[in-house]
């Protein structure tokens, strides 16, 4: 992951100024994390056509995850080579067309294959399109710039569940893949003709400095678990709860994806405000009360029932949510700044494919066996146990 560049402040737009791109940016980030998040609510679907598991339905997510790892590990090379706006458009191409080529897939291995390949072009975007974000826009604004972009993967959290209960009755899931792939081409299409900014290169740090600065180091392994966790318990239950609705609890397929959305819609405010709290109670005792909290509403989604389970399910990705601040802080001090791109670009992929992609697969296993409850309680007990490192971590200077 490239570090945020430093920019001819001649050459930068004020917020408002900058707005008609960074909305741009920010449809490009839709369009890139719906790639990630699409298969849950219609899963239910997949699972039927192809008369798969709920173990290999939730293994579908395992390729996606895996892809954007390795390509996020790999991202740097392709902002130098290409810059960071080839890099970006690179990735946009990729994700519409290999969207349509998943609406197209015949069988299980062709899926996964295409899967794969969507998920490698979705890693490429995030660390270019921070470069780029922050190369066009004033320093003293690059905060609510980012910020802007930001609110994309929340209206993705819930504009797809709310999808999945409209179309769920009308169109295959193919329709609405191939339908994201085109909005994916567009979106490709209107960046080369109105999108700015991602001109600079990027920069590949040298493999010494990521063996010894980074991946040697304690904290990094330790950081790693936690976001790990904190993943597993923001997208291991969204990933699987329309299923686990629909299959255990006997809802409807609108309702069960009407309470996936509801689960979202606190997502913006949370992201804007979580910085907030971090600044009020510390990193640390945040950090605790996220990963705590949001163990235990997770468990609770296997021993509720009725109302309780859809408080639990919307109250659970909101504590979830406020981890990143108090772990990026932890980052922050854990690591000097000429190597904290690079921990963070290590981190993030190891976390996303623990946590994003052993997740969903693990919940099936638990589905296969008429005990999706059990699989929730299971989690909510591993994200509750990961308070117990965070006395060794650094999360002030203090410490």
């Amino acid at each position: 992951m490239p570090t945020l560049p430093t920019t001819d402040e001649s050459s930068t737009l004020p917020l408002r100024g900058a707005l008609p791109y960074l909305l741009i940016f920010a449809g490009l980030f839709f369009v890139n994390f719906a790639s990630r998040v699409i298969l849950g609510p219609f899963l239910p679907m997949i699972e039927i056509e192809f008369g798969i598991s709920h173990t290999q339905a939730g293994g579908l997510f395992l390729p996606i995850s895996l892809g954007m790892s390795i390509s996020m590990v790999l991202s740097s090379i392709a902002a130098r080579l290409l810059r960071h706006r080839g890099a970006i458009l690179l990735s946009t191409f990729a994700i519409g067309l290999t969207m349509i080529a998943v609406s197209r897939a015949p069988n299980m291995p062709l899926l996964r294959l295409y899967l794969l390949l969507m998920g490698m072009a979705g890693g490429l975007y995030f660390p270019s399109a921070i470069s780029a974000i922050t190369s066009i826009l004033e320093h003293r604004h690059w905060g609510k710039g980012l910020a802007v972009h930001e609110l994309a993967p929340n209206a993705a959290f819930i504009v797809i569940p709310a999808l999945g209960a409209i179309l769920a009755e009308v169109v295959s899931w193919r329709t609405v893949f191939a339908g994201f792939g085109v909005l994916g081409l567009c979106m490709g299409v209107l960046f080369i003709i109105k999108g700015r900014g991602g001109e600079q290169r990027g920069q590949t740090p040298s493999p010494a400095m990521i063996f010894q600065e980074v991946l040697l180091r304690p904290a990094f392994w330790g950081l790693a678990l936690l976001f790990s966790l904190a993943i597993a318990a923001s997208f291991g239950p969204y990933s699987m709860l329309s299923l686990y609705l629909i299959d255990e609890v006997h809802m409807d397929v609108e309702r069960a994806n009407m309470v996936l959305m509801a689960s979202r819609m606190a997502g913006p405010l949370v992201a804007l405000t979580s910085g907030i709290i971090v600044d009020r109670i510390g990193a640390r005792a945040t950090a605790a009360l996220s990963l705590g909290l949001t163990g235990t509403l997770t468990a609770c989604l296997g021993l509720f029932s009725d109302w309780g389970l859809i408080a639990a399910a919307i109250g659970q990705p909101i504590l979830a949510v406020c981890f990143f601040p108090a772990g990026l802080t932890a980052v922050s001090l854990a690591f000097p700044d000429r190597v904290r791109n690079i921990a963070v670009s290590f981190i993030v992929p190891v976390a996303v494919l623990l946590g994003s992609g052993l997740t969903p697969p693990a919940l099936g296993w638990f589905g296969d066996r008429g005990d999706f409850a059990g699989g929730f309680v299971w989690l909510g007990v591993l994200i509750t146990a990961g308070v117990l490192p965070l006395k060794f971590m650094r999360f002030s200077k203090r410490d």
